[in-house]
């Protein structure tokens, strides 16, 4: 009688329950953690030259955290239990690692953000800013190296996810610093944005593509079983990666300063950064 091979059992993971909130998450912590970043390290590089659009900058910051921790907790089962993540910290739990630096940013992103209202020395400002910036970054990659560390095949092979998160959130910032200072008519500290928004934009796209990964590439994306959804996330991450990380690089390489421009500049960055979030959160259920 001819031998029977079992076939080993293919396990499914069921898609997760997040949509709108967690994707609203995603954007606003970008955006917050991003433009304290930016606007940190402007305060101690460039103190002066750069207070005005700084100062800007804390006052949204908070806000945004705020907005960001309101959709977390409205998208958890049990929102009144919300405290309970902070009972206990795990040093090996991305989810806790991150819950921790999001409660300790959200403290400096306070902050500075009193410091802002009160026109708080010079002094005051830098040291918020230093001790804040740590924190700032690590929120910054939370959220990738959490999707690349969940049972989810669609996510689990997207192993920079992590950088790609830690690159698009400054990113995002300095499109903010960009249209602060574009909108107060500060043309110098928009310039200085803009360069070092092209710089990380370019960055940007080159951690895309190895979020992509190439074909048969064992651990990347393209080594999923369903090539439907390679297809379509590769088609998707195209797009994004020309219109709205290639054509803001371009903008900004041959902007002239004018304010129509650089408005079209960050409303390419940020739109795209919150279609490619939805994506990445919607990703689970075309499965």
């Amino acid at each position: 009688m001819p031998s029977e091979v079992a076939e080993a059992p293919r396990i499914f993971t069921k898609a997760p329950p997040w949509h709108g909130w967690v994707t609203a998450d995603t954007f606003l912590l970008s955006l917050a953690s991003g433009t304290f970043t930016i606007a940190a390290l402007f305060v101690l590089l460039r103190p002066y030259e750069m207070d005005a659009v700084t100062r800007i900058a804390f006052y949204v910051v908070f806000p945004l955290m705020l907005g960001d921790l309101v959709c977390l907790v409205a998208d958890l089962g049990d929102p009144l239990r919300f405290h309970h993540m902070l009972r206990t910290f795990k040093p090996g739990s991305p989810m806790s690692v991150g819950v921790w630096a999001i409660s300790v940013f959200s403290v400096f992103a306070f902050l500075a953000f009193a410091a802002a209202v009160v026109d708080a020395p010079q002094a005051v400002v830098r040291t918020i800013a230093a001790v804040g910036l740590a924190p700032g970054l690590v929120v910054a990659a939370y959220k990738g190296v959490l999707f690349s560390g969940t049972a989810q095949p669609a996510w689990r092979k997207m192993r920079w996810l992590g950088a790609a998160f830690a690159l698009s959130a400054p990113s995002m910032g300095a499109a903010m610093m960009l249209a602060i200072a574009t909108s107060t008519g500060d043309f110098s500290a928009a310039r200085i944005a803009r360069y070092i928004l092209m710089w990380l934009l370019v960055l940007s796209a080159l951690v895309v593509r190895r979020v992509m990964g190439r074909p048969g590439a064992v651990g990347h994306l393209s080594d999923l079983e369903n090539r439907a959804i390679i297809l379509r996330t590769s088609l998707n991450y195209t797009t994004f990666i020309v219109a709205g990380l290639g054509l803001p690089i371009f903008l900004c390489i041959f902007s002239r300063g004018t304010p129509s421009v650089d408005a079209a500049i960050v409303a390419l960055v940020l739109t795209g950064a919150l279609l490619s979030r939805h994506y990445l959160v919607m990703l689970p259920h075309q499965s």
